[in-house]
């Protein structure tokens, strides 16, 4: 996984390793994996003797930053993100920005400094922002002086050491804070000493106090509803045949000389190298999956495999082809097969 993508975990429990970096998703987690972190080989999923099922959505532009992260959104936005993974195998650029905002920090990371020694005391603290180490003491271990340590990171951050791990751990407080953690528990949990503490640091680095960020825009019980799942229009063609399956909900396939309306469970063939319409309706899924697949028992688990498979099923045409084609498609005579 060389590119940036989010993993869902659409059921069960699954263990995934990017890096260094260990996460237990469960269902309803939803995490960013940066760029050119890798997936380990070994991913285990298990819950209560039956598989989990995680899903990598993944778009040219992804619109997220930062470091990996996890949020979970529960199973209100299932249909949500089954669209987005639908629309990413659709071959669709741009990851939606009801998704992306899912992942806005309310508060920016401090800047790591540059400096080695520095950068290493830093990310220390990313780790564990309840550290409780004196500047003085990561000075000896990194074998500088305190003064030096203090300048780097002034220099290079534009914080000095105190204010740097203050702004670190404000920024992981507000994260805490969206997941309906209580102020108290938070205090402790970044390493200060008093509720008063963090409610002052909030205030220095956000002009705000710490209860205004229990209402979140992210976190378990705080994302709020879903968007309804639009209608979408996709103009498409083919690489070799291949099947749209029909998740949920009603679509309308279109090609020179041929029309047809689909319900939950259908199938209909795309013929290679066909240039085709296809309309799902709102609050409507639809899936490409490969010819030999049957209808019957089709899941999730057998979309994620298939596509593990095969790259690119289908060519979404450039924006400026679709009036030229849609004219082409709606105008010439076709049969219609209900």
């Amino acid at each position: 996984m060389s590119s940036a993508s989010l993993l869902w975990c659409q059921s069960g429990v699954a263990t995934v390793t990017l890096g260094q970096r260990v996460f237990t998703l469960v269902a309803g987690d939803l995490l960013f994996a940066p760029e050119d972190f890798m997936l380990s080989d070994s991913v285990s999923e298990e819950v209560s003797g039956a598989s989990g099922l995680v899903l990598e959505i993944c778009f040219n532009t992804m619109n997220i930053s930062g470091t990996a992260r996890r949020i979970h959104l529960g199973y209100a936005w299932n249909d949500r993100l089954t669209f987005e993974y639908s629309r990413s195998l659709f071959g669709e650029d741009t990851l939606s920005s009801e998704i992306a905002r899912l992942f806005t920090d309310r508060v920016s990371s401090p800047p790591l400094p540059a400096p080695r020694k520095a950068r290493s005391v830093a990310q220390v603290l990313v780790s564990n922002p309840a550290d409780q180490t004196s500047l003085e003491e990561f000075a000896e271990a990194q074998g500088v002086s305190a003064r030096t340590l203090q300048r780097q990171f002034l220099k290079s951050t534009g914080y000095s050491f105190s204010e740097w791990r203050a702004a670190q751990r404000v920024c992981v407080a507000a994260s805490l804070l969206a997941h309906d953690f209580s102020i108290s528990v938070v205090a402790n949990l970044v390493g200060f000493a008093a509720t008063s503490s963090l409610t002052r640091a909030f205030r220095r680095h956000t002009g705000a106090t710490p209860s205004s960020f229990t209402t979140g825009q992210i976190g378990m019980g705080a994302a709020g509803y879903p968007p309804r799942t639009p209608a979408s229009t996709t103009f498409a063609q083919a690489s070799q045949d291949q099947q749209l399956w029909i998740y949920s909900g009603t679509a309308t396939v279109t090609t020179p000389g041929y029309c047809r309306f689909l319900g939950q469970g259908d199938m209909v063939t795309i013929p290679a190298g066909t240039q085709t319409r296809i309309d799902v309706a709102a609050g409507s899924i639809a899936f490409p999956v490969p010819v030999g697949l049957d209808e019957w028992g089709m899941d999730l688990s057998r979309v994620e495999a298939v596509h593990k498979q095969q790259t690119a099923p289908l060519t979404v045409l450039e924006q400026s082809e679709w009036a030229t084609l849609s004219d082409e498609l709606l105008n010439t005579p076709v049969p219609v097969n209900l």
